[in-house]
């Protein structure tokens, strides 16, 4: 019997137009699946209500439901766990993804009432991102324990992340490292936006929440010369603040706020930009990071376990750490002093991972999962 599915259920937290680490982890699963002839479906939440409740993305069925509660914290949706209830046996496998929010424990509710299979991307952190998330990740934690025992397979972005979910959870047979792909050739192809000379453009490319350190970065902005200015891609709760900071140091005009853009935009801001900063406090793996470097900017990263494995797919001059709680006048100087680096000519012996590895890390698990599952039937047969 086959141990390709027919059918997948990908279960996210969010999922294009909208835009982060686990919602491009999870469209470039979904598409790549599609492209291997299997059907998938996307069941996911959409906390503002802007967005259609079911439609086809690039082959992808998306069924979208809302979030009740304050803001989209944990992204709460009954409605998504009444359908999943109702449907989850049309799916062959089931792949949850994300700790940290509630649609990956729903997910795993209906898996065991129809005993179906489940995969994990728990996209680990390890804490909440907000002091409030933290907090509540304490009484959380019984029932994520519970998510990670339940699932039969676990992929996990990068050694660091599986080492953290062993450490709080245990370790576990069925545990695979399947880093985030880069798009390679797109990445090569793009071409940089014009800009006018003598201008130094920073860029940075990620939710806006106070883990990322964004607000740091708009402080070193004012110890910064005239001619830099910060580009910031990505949306979220932080962004009237930013705004309101920006105002008040007298940084505004040299801070742009585009929030979402599109996929060929942002690889142009890869090359547009001299520098990309990151300050995250902690990431499973940090994509941005390795898209930065492929599109030739120097990066200026956070010193935290992430970066640096995600650092050694790239030469080593073209990213530079730095203490995540520095302050914004070090951060200034190590952003002015950073050399600017000639864009790679080839990167064809660079080790990037691809997008088509993840597909594959996705399917062997899947193969795993339906392998113990026929295997179950057939002891249960001849019982």
């Amino acid at each position: 019997m086959t141990t390709q599915p027919a059918c997948v259920a990908l279960i996210t937290p969010q999922y294009a137009p909208a835009i982060g680490g686990v919602e491009r982890h999870v469209t470039m699963l979904a598409q790549g699946l599609v492209a291997r002839g299997i059907a998938v479906e996307v069941i996911t939440t959409d906390p503002a209500g802007q967005l259609p409740r079911y439609e086809e993305r690039d082959g992808v069925v998306v069924r979208r439901f809302p979030v009740v509660g304050p803001k989209a914290a944990f992204f709460v949706s009954p409605s998504l766990g009444q359908w999943l209830t109702r449907n989850a046996r049309r799916f062959d496998v089931m792949h949850a993804h994300s700790y940290h929010a509630l649609p990956a424990l729903l997910a795993g509710a209906a898996a065991t009432w129809h005993r179906l299979p489940l995969v994990f991307t728990p996209h680990y952190h390890g804490t909440g991102h907000t002091p409030l998330q933290a907090m509540l990740h304490v009484p959380y934690r019984p029932l994520g324990g519970w998510l990670m025992r339940r699932a039969q397979y676990v992929i996990c972005l990068s050694a660091v992340e599986r080492a953290l979910v062993e450490r709080h959870f245990g370790s576990r047979a069925r545990t695979a490292v399947v880093p985030n792909g880069v798009e390679i050739e797109e990445l090569c192809a793009a071409r940089p936006f014009d800009k006018p000379a003598g201008r130094r453009i920073v860029l940075t490319v990620g939710r806006l929440e106070a883990y990322k350190q964004v607000d740091h970065l708009v402080t070193a902005l004012r110890a910064l010369p005239e001619h830099v200015e910060l580009v910031v891609i990505g949306d979220g709760e932080a962004r009237p603040e930013l705004e309101a900071l920006a105002t008040r140091l007298g940084v505004g005009e040299r801070l742009h706020l585009l929030g979402r853009v599109s996929q060929a935009d942002l690889l142009a801001w890869y090359h547009t930009a001299d520098v990309f900063v990151s300050l995250s406090l902690h990431e499973a793996f940090g994509i941005t990071l390795l898209e930065a470097a492929v599109g030739g900017a120097a990066v200026v990263a956070s010193d935290i376990p992430a970066h640096r494995e995600v650092a050694s797919f790239v030469p080593r001059d073209r990213v530079t750490f730095v203490d995540p709680h520095c302050g914004p006048e070090e951060l200034a100087r190590l952003v002015e002093d950073v050399v600017p680096l000639e864009r790679p000519a080839s990167v064809a012996d660079w080790p990037l991972p691809t997008w088509e590895r993840t597909v594959n890390g996705a399917l062997a698990g899947y193969g795993a999962v339906l392998n113990a599952r026929w295997s179950a039937v057939s002891r249960e047969g001849s019982a």
